[in-house]
């Protein structure tokens, strides 16, 4: 059945992906109206998210940065399926690199490179992209989803008519440490929503007691990667500028700490100037920090 469910989908994204971006937008428009107005689809998350992440903000600001977030959001849903049939230059039109030499360069002197990318811009769109960035050899680690389905659709759109390997995210470090003599990119969504354990990375961000996953700093310190930021600004409808910002290139150097603490305030500093640009419907503040127990 979930075999049967994947092919239909299969060819349900094949048969969007020609479709023209006037006709896609088009529909964004339509899903826009009765995703915001008619179903309210998590109003509540994102408007609570909002007020709490920008308490000096009036509500004025508030609805209008609510509305564009998501006008953006299926935009983004419109334009997964252009990963199907847009080639390496069809997307260079579409996506501009303010200093794409950073990463040259990194490949150059030798380093492996974990992009630390939030879910900001179209971060599919750059997934897509980063076999074409450099010669690295070229990784996105995932979270694996419950629907077979859904699963089986977002590894298709996301390695079609490219080399990116998909790992799971458990088995990240392992496959990593397997290309231990190759020259590697990866990417990494690192601004999930974390567990709530005392052992994740807690620190104040927009305002509030917040966890975050340390995989990030843990395997560039144990593998020795350079870690790059990546700002993904969506500048119009299909079109995005991606500023790499270097976070450390020697990470074994750093203490416990100082790798997330910089990644964390990169992505602050992008939500707060481009407060539309970031997925605002999860529950990212549902734990409190766990209280240490006194000895």
């Amino acid at each position: 059945m979930a075999r049967l469910g994947f092919r239909i989908m299969k060819l349900w994204v094949r048969f969007l992906s020609i479709q023209p971006y006037w006709l896609l937008y088009l529909k964004s428009d339509c899903y826009y109206f009765l995703l915001y107005h008619v179903f309210r689809y998590r109003r509540k998350v994102v408007r609570k998210n909002l007020l709490q992440s920008f308490p000096d903000k009036d509500a004025r600001e508030i609805k209008a940065i609510e509305k564009r977030f998501y006008q953006n959001l299926c935009d983004l849903f419109v334009e997964a399926p252009k990963m199907l049939n847009t080639t390496p230059d069809g997307f260079k039109k579409r996506i501009i690199y303010t200093n794409l030499e950073l990463v040259t360069q990194l490949y150059e002197q030798g380093k492996n490179v974990f992009y630390a990318i939030p879910h900001s811009g179209n971060w599919e769109w750059f997934g897509k992209m980063t076999c074409d960035l450099t010669k690295h050899q070229c990784l996105a680690v995932y979270k694996r989803v419950k629907s077979p389905v859904f699963e089986s659709l977002m590894l298709y759109l996301r390695t079609y008519g490219c080399p990116l390997e998909m790992v799971e995210s458990n088995s990240a470090l392992r496959r990593l440490a397997q290309l231990r003599d190759n020259q590697t990119a990866v990417l990494m969504m690192a601004d999930q929503t974390s567990y709530g354990l005392a052992t994740d990375y807690w620190t104040e961000f927009l305002h509030q007691d917040t966890c975050w996953f340390t995989g990030i700093e843990r395997i560039a310190k144990k593998l020795d990667y350079a870690v790059v930021f990546v700002n993904m600004v969506r500048k119009g409808r299909g079109c995005y500028e991606v500023t790499f910002e270097l976070i450390t290139d020697s990470p074994k150097e750093a203490e416990s700490g100082e790798i997330m603490e910089p990644y964390v305030r990169c992505v602050e500093r992008f939500v707060e100037d481009n407060p539309d640009n970031w997925l605002w419907s999860h529950r990212r503040w549902k734990h409190q920090r766990p209280q240490m127990k006194e000895v």
